[in-house]
């Protein structure tokens, strides 16, 4: 599937941005600023998307809300974890 996809396939969302920066010398967090990636998947009006990256693994907790703040959407006590393989 990950063949067929090109770069003319995606789309830039504005606000959706994840912003990551470097907490210490295996650690990067980030995430998306404020309310400004808008969404209206299952009565969301924005997402949130928040990232811990190390040299192990991988944190991506993804979230929709509604106009009253209330989550809608996505994990509700943490993000995904994706561990590195071992080789």
């Amino acid at each position: 599937m990950f063949d067929k996809l090109s770069p003319e396939n995606l789309e830039a969302r504005d606000g959706c941005e994840v912003i990551i920066k470097r907490k210490d010398e295996n650690t990067f967090i980030g995430s998306t600023v404020d309310k400004n990636c808008t969404s209206n998947l299952r009565g969301a009006t924005y997402a949130t998307t928040e990232v811990v990256i190390t040299k192990d693994k991988m944190i991506s907790w993804d979230r929709g809300f509604n106009d009253k703040d209330e989550q809608v959407w996505g994990a509700e006590k943490g993000g995904y974890i994706f561990n590195k393989l071992q080789k």
